[in-house]
């Protein structure tokens, strides 16, 4: 079995090599996943870096890779051997950048028909991630505001579909002029250029005397910073990345100053939030009811995925370049096998 292994931290360039490893067996709650198609996210390679969070760092050697499709093609003793040939996706199941992948049963989630293998690769991180902030976190209602930036990423994407679908509100923050008719095609309500400087008063015009109630920001730094201060009483804002480039090095950009008297006397909330830790929190059950939520939607039509592209093994350092470039259009997924 092929497996891209990881001994020691670094550039990925440097670090990762293919190595043949003996093909795993499952244990008795357990199923063999053969892999069809894994993504490369700017997270997976951060990873590699040694720069994640601690708890997601894997005891080396490992694969790296944090999710992805394929069958099932060998269960354990007290699995049905039914589940043998389920097309699934891994719920927070680490280490998929390899031929064959062992997961317990319970997170091998089966896909529906009608969604393509390209689409179930990526089902789980980026729009669990829309998803959990805006529904289980800030728990947004039909008519209900939401302030997001990077609205132009992935997750801020999602985030217009997922609104579309619940009914609630979103101002949207992008970076560069060109984004803002796009975001305003693709149902954002209002759409901010932050290029222009005086964004921080077009936003408070926007939301109003009250400021904002719910929020979501990946950028930290100044941005991060002006959505805090326009809090509203008891408002809350939920910050899961600086600046959405794991190869930011600067460390004013991962520094988001907080006004002091807007935190205490409004009681506001700014909190960190990690999709894998909110998986840790909830729990297999409630997660792969999510999850199977999301697919349904993808299923049907309504929750729609980026573009993507297929790379073979032996083009897993251009995957990996694909994967920070400011310009990609289509998500990198290394291709294990067909189907």
């Amino acid at each position: 079995m092929k497996a891209l292994i990881i001994e020691r931290n670094g550039e990925p360039s440097q670090v990762v090599q293919w190595r043949e490893l003996p093909e795993p067996m499952p244990g008795p709650t357990e199923v063999r996943v053969k892999m069809l198609l894994a993504p490369v996210h700017p997270s997976d390679l951060h990873i590699i870096r040694g720069r994640f969070a601690r708890q997601r760092q894997p005891q080396l050697p490992a694969s790296p890779g944090s999710e992805g499709v394929g069958i099932i093609d060998a269960v354990g003793s007290d699995v049905s051997p039914a589940r043998v040939g389920e097309r699934v996706v891994l719920l927070d199941v680490a280490g998929t950048w390899r031929e064959k992948v062992i997961s317990p049963s319970e997170r091998a989630i089966p896909v529906p028909e009608g969604i393509s293998d390209e689409d179930a690769a990526q089902a789980l991180i980026n729009p669990m991630t829309a998803w959990a902030m805006t529904v289980s976190e800030h728990q947004l209602q039909r008519g209900d505001w939401l302030v997001q930036s990077a609205a132009g990423s992935t997750v801020g994407r999602l985030v217009l579909q997922i609104a579309k679908m619940q009914g609630f509100r979103t101002i949207n923050l992008v970076r560069r002029k060109e984004q803002v008719a796009e975001i305003q095609e693709l149902g954002g309500d209002v759409v901010i250029c932050t290029a222009d400087e005086d964004w921080p008063e077009q936003l408070k015009e926007a939301t109003g005397a009250g400021g904002i109630v719910s929020a979501i920001d990946c950028v930290a730094g100044r941005t991060g910073a002006t959505l805090a201060r326009q809090l509203a009483l008891n408002g809350r804002m939920l910050v899961y990345g600086a600046l959405s480039s794991h190869r930011q090095t600067d460390p004013a950009a991962f520094e988001m100053p907080i006004f002091a008297p807007a935190l205490v006397y409004s009681s506001v909330e700014v909190r960190g939030w990690l999709v894998f830790s909110w998986l840790a929190r909830k729990g297999v059950t409630e997660a792969s009811q999510a999850l199977r939520h999301l697919m349904e939607r993808m299923a049907e039509g309504s929750l729609k995925l980026p573009a993507s592209r297929r790379y073979a093994l032996d083009q897993a350092f251009d995957a990996f370049s694909a994967a920070e470039s400011a310009g990609h259009d289509a998500k990198p997924l290394l291709a294990f096998s067909e189907r």
